[in-house]
This record gives C-alpha cells, sequence and structure tokens, in this order.
C-alpha cells in the first residue's frame, strides 16, 4: 500500500510496508519514523492532523493517533495538548554518500572575446520590467492560457513594423513565425525546405558548425560557398542550390557586410 498526504501542506509520501505480520499501525509507525531518521522530515516540521492523514491515507483515526503516540514515547515526535503534532529536535543525520568538495572557484577572463556571447550585463532591466508591467496590467485573460503556434498576434505585428522600419523588409504579421531561437528557426525551415523539394541550402563557407550541422540533420546537402572582402560570392552558387543561408549584416566570423550588388543578387 502506497499513499501520499498533503495536509497542512506537507508532503509525506508515506510507503506503508504492509504484509501478514504486521499491522497497519506497525507499518504506519515505521514509516513516519524512517522519513524522520533519514532527514527527509526535518526537526519542527508539522505533521498532517490525525484526522487528516486517516482520511488521506484510508486509515482508521485511531490508528494514526496510536502511531503518533508510540513515536512521541520513542522521542521522534512531540506533541502538546492544543498544538499540532512536529517532529522533534533532532541530530541532523549525516548523508550517507557525503558529495566531493566543490572545485575552488577561479576568476574568469578580465574580458570574454568568445564569439556568440552578447553581453548580459548590458540587459536594460529597469527597461525590460516596465515594458513586462504594462503588457501584464493590459493583457488579456486569454492571453495567459495556451498561446497561438505562431506567436502571439501583437507580437507579430510588432515585428512586422519593426522589420518595415529597420530593415526595409515588408513582412505580413499572418506569415511570421515567433521561434525560440537560431537554431529552432532553422530546424523548422530545413524541414519545409525538405519537403518543397529542396536538397542543397548552400551556407557561407566560414561559420557556425551548428546551422551546417541542422541543415545536414535535416537531410539537406550544404555546399560551401566562398566569402571574400564584399561578403559572400553569389556569383558562384549553383543551379541546384535551393536556397542559401548567409550573415549579411556581420559576417560570422569575418564581420564583413554583403556588397549591396550581391544582396540584391
Amino acid at each position: 500500500m502506497s499513499s501520499r498526504s498533503t495536509s497542512a501542506g506537507v508532503d509525506l509520501h508515506l510507503e506503508l510496508a504492509i504484509d501478514h505480520g504486521r499491522g497497519v499501525r506497525v507499518a504506519l509507525t515505521d514509516a513516519l519514523r524512517d522519513a524522520v531518521r533519514s532527514g527527509r522530515l526535518a526537526s519542527g516540521t508539522r505533521l498532517p492532523a490525525t484526522r487528516s492523514l486517516a482520511a488521506d491515507l484510508g486509515l482508521a483515526r485511531t490508528t494514526v493517533v496510536e502511531a503518533y503516540a508510540e513515536l512521541v514515547a520513542e522521542g521522534w515526535l512531540t506533541a502538546r495538548h492544543g498544538s499540532a503534532t512536529r517532529v522533534a529536535d533532532r541530530a541532523p543525520a549525516a548523508p550517507r554518500d557525503p558529495l566531493p568538495p566543490a572545485p575552488p572557484r577561479t576568476s574568469g577572463p578580465r574580458h570574454d572575446l568568445m564569439p556568440g556571447r552578447p553581453d548580459v550585463a548590458s540587459f536594460p532591466r529597469a527597461e525590460w520590467l516596465r515594458a513586462t508591467r504594462r503588457a501584464l496590467a493590459s493583457a488579456p485573460d486569454e492571453a495567459f492560457g495556451y498561446g497561438a503556434v505562431r506567436g502571439r498576434p501583437e507580437l507579430r505585428e510588432a515585428l512586422a513594423d519593426y522589420l518595415a522600419r529597420a530593415r526595409g523588409v515588408r513582412a505580413d504579421p499572418e506569415r511570421i513565425v515567433v521561434c525560440g531561437g537560431m537554431s529552432h528557426g532553422l530546424t523548422l525551415l530545413a524541414g519545409v525546405l525538405r519537403g518543397r523539394g529542396v536538397r542543397a541550402v548552400a551556407v557561407e563557407s566560414v561559420g557556425l558548425h551548428i546551422h551546417r550541422d541542422l541543415l545536414r540533420g535535416a537531410g539537406l546537402r550544404i555546399p560551401p560557398v566562398e566569402v571574400d572582402e564584399l561578403g559572400a560570392r553569389t556569383d558562384t552558387l549553383g543551379r541546384d542550390v535551393g536556397a542559401v543561408l548567409l550573415t549579411p549584416a556581420h559576417q560570422f566570423p569575418t564581420g564583413v557586410a554583403l556588397d549591396p550588388a550581391r544582396r540584391a543578387a
């Protein structure tokens, strides 16, 4: 028999080992004693009332009263008239398998030049908090349920306005999909391209291996595109290429911007 109690905010997770040679009261007493001995029920923990625990475990209240009384007599529990039954103060049990000591903390580099890592210390906490408060105050109730698969309509509309204003890209909000990052979006696109018959997606000859791995994992070939001082050599693209993955604003890792003529091509 196995049960649990949530009375008084306590999850006891008691497992009563009942067999022909052990009664219910003995099994309950042993389960409570083991929980205290192992430290799972810490000193001072308030136990459920006998009536509540009996109802939760499907036992007679007398059984719980007798189990509590025996553990009080043994010194595992304390009980006072008019007060809740609690776990008695005991010396904490030593862990069976002590964890190895943590390695000493070493100071990191003064300047972290690892590519692909933003300066998280510059995150606009105050502005983000104000915007979050405004959004929460005006959000409809349904916004806190399961959201639209493509993202909240308000977010997609804001992104469409931003793309038109800052990137010169006209995008219908209905054709925008909010993803959980570059890898998520690239995985979705790779599946769509593969489903539409594309078999090759060209990738800049120097760049993040993660992107190449994602495309290759989708069953696509990834012919390389040479990069020079003007960016990707679009004139070298083969006819069998169905799409191209570029970093046009700042090529990674060279930092060169894609030439306008090549961008148009």
